[in-house]
């Protein structure tokens, strides 16, 4: 939940549509959002309050609280609804999206200290439907499904420790800033600026792209998470000198096409690529143009920095690092030692049984591959072999795991083609 409250506040995203009844479905607790899109929403709509304070009349106003002030007893529980009415804004804490009245009811659940809620209605509303909806943009997705496990490795407090450690102050880029997701906004100053004011901690580099142009990146560590952002734009009023230079972010064929991106009323990002760091790079090659099929679209090969990116289906590119990292920043806990983990809880977990499903396969990203000789290679190799190989699979979503350890979501959540898996999963 303060890792929902957080992306809720800062960025212009919404909870999911499928989040569940106050935050909580599925099995999990969910601190699922969506990203606002540039046609919709020009300013946020669900405004929360600390406190249940006066209401008046309101022809588009739909207030609400939640079944408890206490956020672990409203967790799963849906809010009480008023229509027509609104709140005052003596008790103000701030503004969020929200797609619909159940949207800003769970953002309230989701924000700590919310007692009330109001949405504003307008053309541009939405409900309904599982999974990611046409009116919703990409999925920033923070679940916690209970069930699952971590055996073999550490837990995921131990992992969200080990990153923020590793990220620290955020003073310096860092090695795990690498494990992220990256998206274009085209007004990098509005985030600079809310996050200077609220003393969010973040790094803010510069770069130029193959053509010589300006670019600028905003990296953060969601707190409570494992999840890094990287906001990327071509407009910031600070000085370029004045930062630490970085190697290109983004593909030359992106970095033209979002050159010419827009201005919009929300600062709406727009994801460019899902980031890992690794430590091996031919095996990163091997799974993604070998096996996967698909194309390169970016490197860079240095002495301290190699890149290796790949052109997925949607509109984004899944890119991987390889960079000379302090030894200090090792001994807390290197990238080697990341994918050690990560291997070690698929293997903790599903032994020889790719129905099972570990906490770490909700470490990944979701578009299409091509698995023709993915099956084939799958069938060919004890499952066991494939684990010790470093590309593998697990039943649930069809998700692949590559040699990072972490996953893409290949289908969704019926049955897999993959050796071994039936319409049945289990965690």
């Amino acid at each position: 939940m303060e890792s929902l409250e957080f992306l809720l506040k800062y960025l212009p995203v919404a909870v999911a549509e499928d989040n569940g009844v106050g935050n909580s479905g599925h099995g999990a607790v969910q601190g699922r959002t969506q990203t606002v899109l540039s046609s919709s929403y020009s300013a946020p709509n669900c405004e929360l309050f600390s406190a249940a304070n006066s209401l008046s009349s309101s022809s588009k106003a739909q207030s609400m609280t939640p079944s408890s002030v206490d956020q672990s007893e409203s967790v799963g529980n849906a809010c009480t609804y008023k229509s027509g009415k609104k709140y005052g804004s003596a008790t103000t804490m701030w503004k969020v999206y929200a797609n619909n009245k159940v949207q800003c009811c769970n953002a309230c659940i989701g924000t700590k200290g919310c007692a009330a809620a109001t949405f504003t209605t307008s053309n541009n509303d939405h409900s309904g439907g599982m999974g990611p909806q046409s009116w919703e943009g990409f999925g920033i997705h923070l679940p916690n499904v209970l069930a699952a496990k971590t055996t073999g490795g550490i837990s995921v407090d131990a992992l969200e420790a080990k990153y923020a450690s590793r990220i620290g102050d955020h003073s310096e880029f860092d090695a795990f800033m690498d494990y992220s997701t990256a998206f274009y906004t085209y007004d990098l100053q509005h985030y600079i600026d809310i996050f200077t004011t609220d003393d969010v901690k973040h790094f803010l580099g510069q770069w130029t792209d193959a053509s010589e142009r300006q670019w600028y990146s905003l990296i953060f560590l969601v707190p409570q998470s494992t999840y890094v952002i990287e906001l990327m734009s071509m407009q910031a009023s600070v000085d370029a000198s004045s930062l630490p230079k970085m190697e290109q972010r983004m593909s030359d064929a992106l970095c033209t096409e979002w050159s010419k991106g827009t201005e919009s009323a929300n600062n709406a990002i727009e994801t460019v690529s899902i980031n890992r760091a690794s430590s091996d790079l031919d095996a990163i090659d091997n799974a993604y143009t070998k096996y996967m099929q698909m194309t390169t679209s970016h490197t860079i090969s240095d002495s301290q920095v190699q890149r290796h990116c790949y052109k997925t289906s949607s509109s984004f590119d899944v890119c991987f690092t390889k960079r000379e990292s302090s030894s200090n920043a090792d001994a807390i806990f290197s990238v080697k030692d990341h994918e050690d983990n990560m291997w070690a809880i698929h293997a903790g977990v599903m032994g020889s049984d790719p129905t099972k499903t570990d906490k770490m396969t909700d470490s990944h990203g979701g578009f299409s591959v091509t698995t023709t000789k993915l099956e084939t290679y799958f069938e060919a190799n004890s499952f066991a072999q494939l684990l010790e190989n470093r590309l593998a699979y697990a039943c649930a979503q069809s998700y692949v795991i590559d040699p990072t350890g972490f996953s893409i979501q290949a289908g969704g959540p019926g049955g897999s083609s993959f050796p071994g898996c039936g319409w049945s999963v289990s965690v």
